[in-house]
């Protein structure tokens, strides 16, 4: 008998459900012909190479790949833009006029299941070809807001930054070295995308980056909200001709938008693709915090497909705009901060903290077997939560700030801001065997930890093929019994590895609480968020 499951990640649709994704999409694609836009489709199979090179696509392992009958390597869509560019290229090359094209399409990606995450979602969006003033980038934006606005009316905010000002960043540091190297300008990228100012600092620090350098470095994660606030900061802080142009450039974008309630900036808004080359933008829903489109221009792509031509565009998530219908009630900003803590001696510090701060929960003690307390105000709530489920409570939205061990952090590496090194719960992650243990550079080494991902990115990191067990007991006993020949485990005073005879081979990294923040609650929550930093910096 066949049995009726389904992979994880994927579901069926019954008639009411699809009745409603169907609503989703004429709302959208009604206002998108309104623009001029009109409707093309992409082949689902598309060949690996269209997305190998990590400037167009940034995680080939999220990509579902399979080979042909005659062995060629292909791939599900992974992203809509990047097949409707190499379409645009190949098909319209003799087309002087504007290029105006819409899509719904299905995007594959491999998904984190403990995350909530799908294999495949519908994407709705548009591609504006040939034009690259900012009148274009204004139009393509309100399309976007417009066709929002149809399903969730004013609970949307569009965020707008320029991938210039960071490229103009990276120019300033020509000249200096090690700074020049992409991979280090990579880590930059990265640390700034997700406003990890603890690490850019460490960073600029081991880097010995100039004094002006490390000062906009520092900045341009907090250069965000009102553009009349925002936007002369970015310009005092400009190191060049390039980012005083990305500042300029979004002065106009925001004078020219009708709706400009709707719309906040972000200096340090990024993206991960080096292909995007102006304006780029976010969107996304103030009740529920989360991020339902995003877009920008991204002229560079073209040239990668041999065409000189100017490009912009958006795709929203169909799905999550479906399940934001399900959503009511009061705004993100009338609700209490959420505040995910793992039970233990970070919170009963962070308790503390909050209470020499002024930040009082009258109900909470340790004895208590309560999950949720609120503060005697109303404008915090505490959420008790596995300290391993810290990460996912807030990059999920279901909380909006959290404090939780660098350690946790690098092994689920959420999707989180990582906003503050909070200073408390020092120790280091280490690699540890037993006394007189030496490396056989011929056999595949055997590490056992409870943290695996952070151990096979640590030991590839050098080239080394390891064998991991995952262990959630004492993993010092591993090496004891023969279970591995190293465990990577963190390590606060050593004592109960001196007394099983084992020892510290490497230092793996630091490690301390740290504050992290969901994307989107840093906006819709902005005051409440930096009243609790202002709190645990006292």
């Amino acid at each position: 008998m066949i049995k009726n499951f389904i992979p994880e990640g994927v579901s069926d649709l019954n008639n009411d459900e699809y009745e409603k994704i169907r609503s989703v999409e004429d709302k959208l694609t009604a206002v998108f012909r309104e623009d001029g836009y009109r409707q093309i489709m992409t082949p689902t199979f598309e060949y690996y190479d269209l997305f190998a090179d990590d400037t167009i696509f940034s995680d080939t392992d999220e990509i579902y790949k399979l080979t042909d009958k005659s062995g060629k390597l292909m791939v599900l869509r992974p992203d809509a833009t990047i097949p409707i560019a190499r379409m645009a290229a190949t098909h319209y090359k003799e087309s002087d006029s504007d290029l105006k094209l819409m899509y719904v399409t299905t995007v594959f990606r491999s998904a984190d299941f403990r995350a909530g995450e799908k294999r495949e979602f519908k994407q709705a969006g548009i591609e504006y070809f040939g034009s690259d003033t900012a009148d274009t980038d204004v139009s393509v934006i309100e399309t976007a807001v417009r066709a929002l606005k149809t399903i969730v009316g004013s609970d949307m905010q569009a965020e707008i930054g320029d991938a210039g000002y960071f490229n103009g960043l990276l120019e300033a540091m020509s000249g200096y070295g090690v700074l020049e190297e992409k991979s280090v300008q990579a880590e930059i990228r990265e640390l700034t995308e997700s406003k990890n100012i603890p690490g850019l600092r460490q960073f600029a620090t081991e880097h010995d980056v100039p004094e002006q350098i490390r000062e906009v470095m520092l900045s341009l994660p907090l250069l965000y909200g009102k553009p009349q606030d925002i936007l002369p900061k970015a310009e005092k802080l400009a190191l060049n001709d390039t980012m005083r142009k990305a500042v300029q450039n979004i002065r106009e974008i925001c004078s020219g938008i009708a709706e400009k309630e709707c719309i906040s900036v972000d200096m340090g808004l990024i993206n991960r693709l080096e292909y995007y080359s102006g304006m780029i933008f976010k969107i996304y829903l103030k009740k529920t915090g989360v991020i339902v489109g995003s877009g920008g221009r991204y002229d560079k792509l073209m040239k990668k497909f041999g065409r000189d031509i100017p490009a912009v565009g958006f795709g929203l998530n169909v799905d999550m705009l479906v399940e934001s219908q399900k959503e009511s009630g009061e705004s993100e900003a009338e609700k209490p901060l959420m505040i995910a803590l793992g039970k233990g001696r970070l919170a009963d510090i962070t308790f503390q903290k909050f209470e020499e701060a002024g930040i009082h929960f009258p109900d909470y003690s340790k004895e208590s077997r309560k999950l949720i307390f609120d503060d005697e105000t109303g404008k915090f709530r505490i959420i008790f939560v596995k300290a391993v489920d810290v990460g996912i409570y807030v990059e999920k939205g279901a909380c909006d700030v959290g404090v939780i061990g660098k350690d946790t952090l690098m092994e689920s590496r959420s999707d989180v801001f990582e906003m503050m090194d909070l200073g408390y719960g020092k120790c280091i992650f280490a690699v540890a065997a037993l006394k007189g243990f030496q490396y056989d550079r011929i056999k595949k080494l055997r590490v056992a930890t409870k943290y695996p991902g952070v151990a096979k990115r640590y030991f590839e990191s050098f080239g080394r093929s390891i064998e991991v067990t995952k262990i959630n007991g004492s993993v010092e006993l591993a090496p004891i019994v023969g279970l591995s020949d190293v465990i990577v485990d963190i390590v606060e005073t050593g004592n109960t590895l001196r007394e099983n005879g084992l020892e510290v081979v490497e230092k793996v990294a630091d490690i301390s609480a740290r504050f992290i923040v969901n994307r989107a609650s840093l906006k819709t929550k902005q005051r409440q968020v930096d009243e609790i930093i202002e709190a645990l910096k006292r």
